[in-house]
């Protein structure tokens, strides 16, 4: 008799493969749920015609009597359109040779720049144009103010590297013309890209850095406080460095 008692209170094999079933398709469901909400965030994120509408006090950047317009990459002109690859080229096309793993191409990395999905925030100085110009009378229209540095963003669904797919913000490009560096044009580019991503809920705002170009890292790490993403290659495969790292920063409220 206290055999078969012991063995009546014992959970069968069965029972616990049904349990764990119904676990998994539980945590499944929700995940699924997540994913699909992340996914509304993301298609309402990317139909904001104007950022500077949520984030109105960083439109413009006194210290540099600049002033940012947000657009979508059709609605770019074709100087801009220019002017934002040629600075790119010439602040990344030595990084890209140097690594191995992704290498330069003018063709795919235009074509990247086109994406659909490709948000810009372009700061213009009408300072430089009055310094410039002491002949107010041949200064160059509004249109033609100097394009002084911009970002490039992307709202889309990221793998977290668990699995599980986020809503984030994904900062493709941020790039400053030489003679305005260290002047904090860079700082409120990061600033208007996070404060972008949390305002539409984004879960984290990553971006990839070039292993070549340590000042790049050390910006965003000690002075934006960005960490080594979950995802970031040289974390899961550290015996084979691919010459970029991706880092994040996760929203502290989600």
């Amino acid at each position: 008799a206290k055999g078969s008692a012991f063995y009546d209170t014992m959970p069968s094999s069965k029972k616990k493969g049904s349990e764990k079933a119904k676990q998994k398709k539980k945590e499944r469901k929700e995940r699924m749920l997540r994913e699909k909400a992340g996914k509304e965030l993301v298609k309402a994120a990317s139909g904001i015609e104007d950022i500077f509408s949520i984030l109105t006090a960083f439109k413009v950047f006194r210290k540099l009597d600049a002033e940012g317009v947000y657009k979508r990459y059709e609605d770019l002109t074709k100087e801009e359109k220019a002017w934002t690859f040629t600075l790119l080229e010439k602040n990344m096309k030595k990084h890209y040779e140097g690594c191995e793993s992704v290498g330069w191409d003018a063709s795919a990395k235009k074509k990247e720049m086109d994406h659909e999905g490709c948000r810009y925030v372009i700061f213009y100085s009408k300072e430089t144009q009055k310094n410039e110009n002491k002949d107010f009378q041949n200064a160059k229209p509004a249109d033609q103010d100097t394009p002084l540095g911009y970002a490039m963003w992307r709202f889309l669904m990221d793998d977290n590297g668990a699995g599980e797919w986020l809503p984030v913000l994904y900062l493709w490009e941020i790039h400053i013309e030489e003679k305005y560096r260290s002047k904090g044009l860079g700082k409120h580019l990061m600033l208007v890209s996070e404060l972008a991503a949390w305002k539409l809920k984004m879960k984290k705002i990553m971006l990839t850095a070039f292993s070549s170009n340590p000042d790049s890292l050390r910006f965003f790490q000690q002075k934006m406080k960005f960490q080594f993403d979950d995802t970031d290659p040289l974390l899961c495969e550290p015996d084979e460095p691919c010459g970029y790292r991706i880092l994040s920063k996760t929203r502290m409220n989600p």
